[in-house]
């Protein structure tokens, strides 16, 4: 633990120096048409001192998608099929990376002598930090583009909105539409602001290094091993580790979001009190709001939700958890969390419909004292689901 906790200080104390001296130089030396260049740099040098070979790689990702992107802001005879490709190389060059150590250990479990398979390079790719938020902001990009609903941008503010450091490692995945107006407007250092910042950095370091690993040291050993436990020691640490996850990701985008405001970016929030919410539907429109409005927009609303069927919406509110829980870890856990919030979900919309048709069903549930009966029906429910990603 002590080793651990002092490479955790080591990280922390670097860059904290290289925000620090980045906000310094964003803007009392540079001038206000270079601070863009400045900002990109720096998050190409931050992406870079952890591994230069992907930092290359993601740089010509980018500039790829921006030259398509090109194309598609026109009106050319093969639009749609350039759409196509530039959507299927971000989403299978993200699967090749996220999934393929998966695929390989499957293969060689039904297949033990397939050694050729065992000691071939790309069962020692690494996953590139970062690759799962820059093709989703790719992904974004091409589309919106394609549909002609947000300005094209400059070279450099368009690899900025990719790129963009404080935000890069776990979002929010905010909209280039949003991004790009803040990126062109003429910026001057406020206090205020600058306030503000640094109380939403204070409040994200504590609910990420005070409370989430202090929770974490709490509640690992009872999970880990619950049978040296009493049950209710262990009923609280489920409920203690559903919090611990919530503090330790709206930690960090407390966080995210503070850096961003030094550099005069307001980026989209990420979490709007889930845990205080009293069914299953509101708690997944309040947590990881970026991811699961992009999954809404970008998956479900193309494939299911435009004019569908009540059997098909089901289906398609089921395809997206299990696209979202996949998409954090392709493991056999996930998928069962998946499977778990997906028919959550399901069986909450087949009760709006329920009410919808009985109206007294519905004069009975939507009584004011049966809001913290919800409320603890929901947060035991996403607790237990929570028990299944150790």
């Amino acid at each position: 633990m002590p080793n651990n906790f002092g490479l955790k200080q080591d990280i922390i104390c670097e860059l904290a120096v290289f925000v620090a001296v980045s906000v310094l130089i964003y803007w009392f030396l540079m001038p206000g048409k270079w601070r863009n260049v400045f900002l990109l740099m720096m998050s190409l040098l931050l992406i870079a001192s952890h591994n230069v070979k992907y930092a290359v790689y993601f740089l010509l990702i980018a500039v790829v998608v921006y030259i398509g992107g090109i194309f598609l802001a026109k009106e050319i005879r093969y639009k749609e099929n350039l759409l196509k490709i530039l959507l299927v190389g971000l989403i299978g060059n993200l699967c090749i990376f996220k999934y393929s150590r998966k695929l390989i250990d499957m293969v060689l479990f039904f297949n033990p002598h397939c050694t050729a398979l065992a000691d071939g390079r790309l069962s020692s790719l690494l996953f590139p930090l970062g690759l799962s938020y820059i093709t989703f902001r790719l992904i974004h990009y091409v589309i919106e583009i394609h549909r002609k609903s947000i300005p094209q941008g400059n070279c450099v503010d368009f690899l900025l909105y990719i790129f963009f450091f404080p935000t890069f490692l776990a979002g929010p995945v905010d909209r280039f539409g949003r991004f790009q107006p803040q990126a062109v407007s003429e910026k001057n250092i406020n206090l205020t602001e600058v306030n503000a910042a640094l109380y939403r950095i204070v409040c994200g370091g504590i609910k990420k290094f005070i409370i989430a690993d202090g929770l974490a040291r709490l509640v690992m050993p009872i999970l880990h091993a619950p049978q040296g436990h009493s049950w209710p020691c262990v009923v609280c640490a489920v409920y203690g580790l559903s919090l611990l996850i919530y503090m330790d990701f709206a930690g960090y985008t407390d966080m995210a979001l503070g850096i961003s405001r030094l550099f005069g970016y307001k980026i989209m929030e990420n979490f709007d009190r889930p845990f205080l919410k009293n069914n299953i539907a509101l708690y997944w429109r309040s947590w990881h709001i970026s991811m699961y409005s992009w999954i809404r927009d970008y998956f479900f609303l193309p494939l299911f939700g435009y004019r569908a069927s009540e059997i098909k919406i089901y289906i398609g509110i089921f395809c997206s958890m299990m696209v979202f829980m996949l998409w954090h870890q392709g493991s056999l856990n996930f998928l069962i969390i998946g499977i778990y919030h997906g028919t959550g979900l399901v069986v909450w919309q087949l009760f709006q419909e329920i009410k919808r048709k009985f109206p007294r069903v519905r004069a009975l549930v939507s009584q004011k004292y049966l809001d913290p009966f919800s409320w603890l029906c929901t947060f035991t429910f996403v607790s237990l689901g929570s028990f299944y990603s150790l």
